[in-house]
């Protein structure tokens, strides 16, 4: 169990806390949206729907991750976003290649989006232009990865996120600042098994004690890329949606649970998990619950 003895920030955005102690704020879930081909606007839609629903059942807050791949795709895919989430609904960009990250920023600044808008994410691979964008089209939170391929312990990531490692001329967290960045979240960055994986979680209480930011990571990437759990395909998934709880029990505030369809079982994990966290934190470290918490919701 957790207490930071450094000042916790929390986030208040768009109605949605990211951070603080552990037990106080639910942990925020990240549903990652996914279009293969031609986007299936009909099923993303319905998941969007079933996992805002179940979001609102469980008191646990959860944010779209839109997965935008290539440049043809950002105009439908943003129209899609604009005409199904709640006006001022936050929502986070995925997006690898560089130069589409630029093309999203700037039209996310036409259409006047930018302040909803968790950028997913800013790492050691930035480009020029890429900062230069942030610079001239900001949004309003962004997801720095900590991942420094030199080091990939749990020091390691501090050092990325601190002075940049060697790999780029200032640390993360300074350098999303610089462009402008108020809210700042940490992902610690999930490796595959073998490859320091177990870092990503143990590099969470070192993060928060560090820096005093929101951190959290997508656990569930080392799952996937855990090739003898195809031998077990029932295990598989529920291996994949139960490695989320590690998050919660460390001590982070947000988590990227893959594919939204599991949203119907991994909303109800979380919840359970934060209420468990919950009563720790307030019998050992006398820690309240906030009012939205899921043990507000269903021990009031």
């Amino acid at each position: 169990m957790f207490s930071f003895t450094k000042n916790q920030v929390v986030y208040e955005f768009h109605d949605v806390f990211f951070g603080g102690q552990p037990g106080v704020h639910p942990t925020v879930l990240f549903g990652g949206l996914f279009f293969k081909g031609n986007p299936d606007f009909k099923r993303a839609e319905l998941e969007i729907s079933k996992m805002l629903e179940v979001s609102e059942q469980v008191a646990v807050p959860g944010i779209p991750d839109v997965f935008i791949k290539k440049e043809k795709d950002i105009d439908p895919i943003l129209s899609f976003i604009q005409r199904v989430l709640p006006d001022d609904y936050p929502f986070s960009v995925d997006i690898t290649d560089p130069d589409v990250k630029v093309h999203v920023l700037h039209e996310l600044n036409d259409r006047e989006l930018l302040h909803r808008v968790i950028y997913n994410s800013l790492h050691v691979g930035v480009t020029e232009k890429e900062q230069d964008a942030l610079s001239t089209c900001t949004p309003g939170m962004v997801i720095v990865v900590a991942f420094n391929p030199k080091d990939k312990s749990p020091d390691g990531k501090v050092e990325v996120l601190q002075n940049g490692a060697h790999l780029i001329e200032k640390g993360l967290i300074d350098l999303a600042k610089e462009c402008g960045i108020k809210h700042v979240l940490v992902d610690t960055a999930a490796l595959a098994p073998g490859d320091y994986s177990g870092a990503a979680i143990s590099a969470l209480p070192v993060v928060k004690e560090e820096f005093g930011l929101p951190s959290g990571c997508a656990i569930h990437n080392v799952v996937e890329k855990s090739s003898w759990l195809k031998e077990y395909p029932l295990a598989k998934p529920l291996v994949d949606q139960a490695s989320n709880v590690n998050v919660s029990v460390f001590g982070g505030d947000f988590l990227l649970f893959g594919p939204m369809e599991y949203a119907s079982t991994v909303f109800p994990l979380i919840a359970w998990e934060d209420i468990l966290v919950s009563e720790y934190a307030e019998g050992y470290f006398g820690i309240n619950p906030a009012s939205q918490h899921p043990r507000r919701r269903f021990f009031s």
